[in-house]
């Protein structure tokens, strides 16, 4: 079964760019790895352009809950809280792929 944490930001229009390059440069491949995810991807919606979402991959939704209540998921946020200074807000939610084609 596939099982995904995903992240939704809401990023204000004017972090926009910066919010992205970050993501891209820095934050997606950090998370990735301390959570030992099997892989990672982010995207912005279509219809909410200041709307984001990160996806990371899990073999079970036992070892995403794990990260949900984990250490290293509360130094994420922290990193992820200084440098965004509170600006950002956004949730969690684990998804479980119950179907493919």
């Amino acid at each position: 079964m596939r099982v995904f944490l995903v992240v939704k930001s809401f990023v204000p229009s004017y972090l926009k760019k910066n919010f992205d390059d970050w993501y891209k440069n820095e934050h997606l491949s950090e998370a990735k790895q301390s959570f030992n995810a099997i892989s990672a991807s982010r995207g912005w919606e279509i219809e909410n352009e200041d709307i984001h979402y990160a996806y990371y991959e899990f073999d079970s939704q036992k070892k995403a809950n794990e990260i949900l209540k984990s250490e290293i998921l509360k130094k994420m946020i922290s990193i992820y809280d200084k440098k965004w200074s509170n600006q950002i807000d956004r949730t969690r939610k684990i998804i479980t792929i119950t179907q493919e084609i």
